[in-house]
């Protein structure tokens, strides 16, 4: 008889923004099928003509199985033709998972 060891499910994970004016949240959603213990890092790059800003934000998760959590994320003030580059990385079980998001994003220039 083998017995093969299930492979926890990977955690999914996204970036939301969020815009109010000038304004842009960016949020960030993890979930996962099995419960999950771990780190996550955000880091925001912006860039536009007031000059080039970096943010990071880091803390300890804990997220139940078949769940999903929404943390708050950075807040930022995006003056005309300025643009951002976030990127997530969420470590949980020996493993990393990244995602990437840039903008603002919608169809209307700030």
């Amino acid at each position: 008889m083998v017995v093969s060891a299930e492979v926890p499910p990977p955690i999914s994970c996204a970036l939301v923004e969020q815009r109010v004016g000038a304004q842009v949240r960016i949020s960030v959603q993890i979930r996962s099928d099995a419960e999950r213990v771990g780190i996550y890092r955000l880091q925001v790059i912006k860039q536009g003509p007031s000059g080039d800003s970096r943010i990071s934000q880091q803390s300890k998760f804990a997220l139940d199985a078949g769940r999903s959590m929404q943390i708050q994320g950075l807040s930022l003030s995006m003056e005309p033709s300025a643009h951002y580059r976030a990127v997530l990385s969420v470590s949980s079980g020996g493993a990393t998972y990244v995602c990437e998001r840039t903008g603002p994003g919608g169809a209307d220039d700030l």
